[in-house]
């Protein structure tokens, strides 16, 4: 612990103020500061990757990694050596034990992803975990780039190359989808219904690979302005429940996988 500590940040260039301080809760890697592969990554955890708490009543102001593996970040080794300090691995926990530690951990899977740079996920995959990984996963086949073409931040085969990186098995039975909720149309106003995929509480894994065989089977696909939803198929799946077999809208007969 410092006594000093902001005086020590902002007069040695480190923060503009106490109250800027106070807003980001970090120090940030300036902009025209070199770093090479593969701290040049997109991800926030390599851009932000000292926490710095707010003081409160007697409780001090806290500095401290993101990550303890970041102690070899250029930035990091620039800060211990204007401060004169050794920074804590565990991240700056404030005056109520709370940290953005652990947020680090799904910046860094989720900024990659949709960076597409899920090879370089994998190759730095420390600084996070398998469960963030998973999230992140079910994020890039959910959603697409702003403007872009492509449908998702990762494809299928991408998808299921990142889940079989980290072993993760996939299940014998492609029925992940009836964990969801059910499916229900979102119409504001006049406007074509919209039909969201919403799976709470579920866990990372399993979220991860029923999006992989619904977008498979044809039960999900990306519409128009590229959100993942259920398309008719999905629903009439869904709804469907446990049967084997069911009748689908036109009158045909399908399996149910």
């Amino acid at each position: 612990m410092i006594d000093n500590l902001d005086t020590l940040i902002v007069e040695r260039g480190l923060a503009a103020s106490t109250y800027v301080l106070d807003l980001n809760r970090s120090l940030s890697v300036p902009h025209d500061f070199q770093l090479s592969h593969p701290w040049n990554l997109p991800s926030r955890l390599f851009r932000f990757p000292i926490e710095v708490s707010a003081g409160l009543g007697e409780a001090p102001r806290r500095i401290g990694l993101m990550h303890p593996l970041l102690t070899d970040h250029p930035f990091v080794r620039h800060v211990e050596e204007v401060l004169g300090i050794a920074l804590a691995p565990g991240g700056a926990p404030n005056a109520y034990g709370v940290s953005n530690a652990h947020t680090g951990l799904w910046w860094h899977a989720v900024d990659l992803v949709s960076a597409g740079q899920w090879r370089a996920l994998l190759e730095t995959r420390r600084f996070t975990t398998d469960e963030d990984i998973a999230r992140a996963v079910a994020y890039g086949l959910s959603y697409s780039a702003h403007g872009g073409k492509r449908q998702g931040y990762l494809s299928v085969s991408e998808a299921r190359t990142i889940m079989g990186a980290m072993n993760a098995a996939e299940p014998a039975e492609r029925c992940g989808l009836l964990a969801f909720s059910r499916p229900m149309p979102c119409q504001p106003g006049k406007a074509p219904a919209h039909w969201p995929i919403n799976h709470p509480a579920l866990a990372a894994n399993d979220v991860a690979w029923a999006l992989i065989h619904g977008i498979e089977s044809g039960w999900l696909a990306h519409d128009r302005a590229g959100f993942l939803h259920w398309t008719e198929a999905g629903r009439e799946r869904d709804a469907a429940g446990e049967a084997e077999t069911f009748v689908t809208a036109s009158g045909q007969g399908a399996f149910a996988f």
